[in-house]
């Protein structure tokens, strides 16, 4: 079932849906965009499309004012410059969620 979160960047309104659990796949997109992150130097430009194919593998729907109808690496909106890293480190910071939630173990 997937996690719906609400977008906190008022040039993006709306909801995103996150899968939940997250799929190996997916665990190996968002594990290798982290590694590209890291090797993408200081210019946000980059560091933002270093980011995003680990971003779209974990999202199965864009429910957001502004985005295109079909979300890609090729797709996504780079400008308005602060607006776009807002929304990126917001999706990039939710999934880092899932990942912390999804190592805690509930006491039986």
């Amino acid at each position: 079932m997937p996690r719906v979160i609400t977008s906190p960047v008022k040039r993006f309104p709306g909801t995103v849906e996150l899968a939940d659990p997250l799929t190996f796949p997916q665990v190996f997109a968002f594990q290798d965009s982290l590694d590209a992150v890291k090797t993408a130097g200081e210019d946000t430009y980059r560091v933002n499309y270093a980011a995003l194919p680990g971003i779209i593998a974990c999202v199965e729907a864009w429910h957001l004012e502004g985005m295109p109808e079909r979300v890609t690496i090729e797709s996504f909106p780079a400008t308005p410059p602060i607006a776009a890293a807002r929304l990126i480190a917001w999706l990039y910071g939710e999934i880092t969620k899932g990942f912390q939630d999804a190592e805690i173990v509930p006491n039986e």
